[in-house]
């Protein structure tokens, strides 16, 4: 029986994977053409180039949210008893969205002193309130000790309320725009389609101030010298080993295929970035990441995968993956091969392992050195049940014949056994073997994906002086992309109003 011999496709090799190439103590083999790509595969066109928006027109789009009044309806309302507010809760919600517009709480208030804005709200509330409440405003809009008393006194002790309430609404708005949601067209699982696709990623914000001492002291002329620092804030290790200083945030989003100023930011979450004694409120990245999008499946049962960095491990991936969804990550580099099974048909005899994410053959050559021969994957099966399960139906190529079988690729029951000698589970499947191996055409597929998150987080950096946070805390700081984020929403409900009819 003869072989055709495969051979990888050439492409530009990343550091990263120069750097576990050369760690390597075995023989990879060519990656094969199957279920998940092959080297002839053109790369998917690329989208088109978003359109500039000037910043009045991103200014009528978010006061003239309809969602942003509903949400206004869960802030502090007036006191029943001393001195009125000022401005009812909605305008400093809005104050707050404006922050990422205009860079700062001090030139947002700048402008919402001048008509050319205040009557853009005057107008919006009209429109979504009534003739009342647009009439009782003052004539110009909040200066800003009006808005720091609200913000510290108000809105950062509801930050929580606001943040629940915000990710419902942007929710609703996906499922309306026909993200998240189970297509006409048939479709593999291991090419979802766009709008069926979660993207998270985390990242650290930089606060106003960078310095970690109240106090410091000059050594040259002993001056000593006040600070203001940001208690929330850390040092986090970044990948590379790049050390950052800020609060760390999670974002998870969806976005329409191909149509720009089309992407929905669903949640937020300020992560924990310390150690769990120091913050104990807060969760870690990977458990917040399971939390979000286990809460999202709740309203969208459409949705068919989320992709996410690295740091995303097997013990996050698997209660995801039994809930139905395709998770791809990167693989972790520095994982050794692992034993999986020796498959027999009557005296064919092959030892499996699983090797870089998917499912190897392993020889030794006449040399003595270890061979890892990468199986073709026919086809990623998903059955229904309590626990959703997922299979790779792979073939064996043998002189003999070629053997067909099918191995999980989810968390079994044995799987989860701990083992009395290690005290950790027998096999963690789901850290070393993946639904999609990243290094084929669909992983890379799903890894473009991905960078939508990327960037989220740079154009959220980008809206402020010096790429810092206008706001201390990681309550305060989340606040602030909280209103970010439903600038951009603002932004995708009205360039694509038509957008379920489109995708159904």
């Amino acid at each position: 029986m003869s072989r055709r011999k495969v051979t990888a496709a050439k492409r530009p090799v990343t550091a990263e994977a120069k750097g576990q190439r050369d760690q390597r103590t075995y023989i990879y083999g060519a990656i094969p053409d199957d279920a998940f790509g092959a080297k002839t595969d053109r790369p998917p066109p690329k989208g088109p180039e978003a359109p500039p928006l000037a910043q009045d027109e991103r200014f009528e789009y978010l006061v003239n949210n309809p969602d942003l009044y509903t949400a206004a309806t869960a802030l502090p309302g007036p006191k029943k008893v001393g001195r009125p507010a000022h401005y009812p809760p909605v305008v400093y919600l809005i104050f707050l969205c404006s922050i990422s517009l205009f860079g700062s709480a001090r030139s947002t208030a700048s402008h919402l002193q001048r008509p050319l804005w205040w009557e853009a709200v005057r107008r919006a509330v009209r429109a979504h309130q009534g003739d009342e409440a647009a009439d009782a405003l003052r004539p110009t809009g909040p200066s800003r000790s009006n808005w720091n008393h609200y913000f510290h006194k108000h809105l950062k002790p509801a930050h929580g309320t606001v943040r629940d309430i915000s990710r419902d609404l942007w929710i609703q708005q996906a499922l309306d725009h026909g993200m998240m949601k189970e297509s006409g067209k048939r479709t593999s699982r291991i090419y979802p389609e766009r709008q069926q696709v979660l993207h998270g990623d985390a990242t650290v914000a930089a606060p106003p101030s960078s310095h970690t001492e109240h106090e410091t002291v000059d050594e040259t002329t002993g001056e000593i010298r006040t600070h203001r620092v940001d208690e929330d804030a850390g040092v986090t290790t970044e990948g590379g080993g790049r050390q950052v200083y800020g609060n760390k945030f999670l974002s998870v989003g969806v976005r329409l295929a191909n149509r720009a100023h089309s992407r929905v930011i669903l949640a937020l979450e300020s992560i924990r970035h310390r150690s769990q004694e120091e913050d104990p409120e807060r969760e870690a990245e990977g458990a917040a990441f399971v939390g979000l999008v286990k809460h999202i499946l709740t309203r969208a049962p459409g949705l068919r995968a989320a992709t996410y960095d690295a740091a995303l491990r097997g013990t996050h991936r698997a209660p995801l993956i039994a809930e139905g969804l395709l998770v791809f990550t990167p693989q972790h580099s520095g994982l050794p091969p692992q034993s999986l099974e020796r498959y027999q048909d009557g005296p064919c005899k092959h030892d499996l392992y699983v090797a870089e994410a998917r499912v190897c053959e392993r020889h030794i050559t006449v040399d003595g050195q270890t061979h890892y021969t990468p199986l073709p994957v026919k086809e990623l099966e998903c059955r229904q049940g309590k626990r959703t399960r997922y299979y790779h139906r792979l073939t064996i190529p043998c002189r003999a014949k070629d053997h067909t079988l099918r191995i999980r690729v989810d968390e079994t029951e044995d799987d989860r056994q701990i083992d009395p000698t290690t005290g950790k589970k027998r096999f963690n499947r789901t850290e070393h073997l993946r639904q999609v191996p990243p290094d084929t055409p669909a992983g890379r597929r799903l890894k473009g994906f991905r960078q939508d998150s990327e960037s989220t987080h740079s154009r959220f950096d980008q809206s402020y002086p010096h790429k810092r946070v206008p706001a201390y805390g990681a309550n305060g700081a989340l606040l602030i992309y909280i209103g970010y984020a439903w600038l951009n929403n603002s932004v995708t409900r009205v360039m694509h109003p038509q957008a379920a009819a489109l995708v159904t």
